[in-house]
C-alpha cells in the first residue's frame, strides 16, 4: 500500500519559517492548509518549486527544493491533499 501523504506531517515541514514569512508577503499562504489544498493554489506552488524558483534562498531562506520534496509535494497533489 502506498503512503498517504499529509499536508501537516508531510508538506507542511518542508518549508522554513522564512518561507512563509516571505511567501505570506505576496499573498501565497504556504502554512495554510485550507488556502493551499485549493487546486489552483497547489498548482501554482508547484510551478514555482519545480522551477526552482522558490524557496528563496536569499534573507536566510533554505533554497529550491530537492527533487525528492519536489516529488512528495507533488504525490500530496495527485493524493488529493490530504490534511
Amino acid at each position: 500500500m502506498d503512503k498517504v501523504v499529509s499536508f501537516s506531517k508531510d508538506i507542511l515541514p518542508l518549508f522554513t519559517e522564512v518561507d512563509i514569512a516571505h511567501m505570506r508577503r505576496l499573498k501565497v499562504y504556504l502554512d495554510d492548509y485550507e488556502y493551499m489544498s485549493d487546486r489552483d493554489h497547489a498548482a501554482a506552488v508547484d510551478r514555482q518549486l519545480s522551477g526552482k524558483r522558490m524557496p528563496p534562498s536569499t534573507r536566510g531562506g533554505a533554497g529550491p527544493w530537492p527533487d525528492d520534496h519536489i516529488a512528495l509535494f507533488r504525490a500530496w497533489i495527485d493524493g488529493d491533499c490530504q490534511p
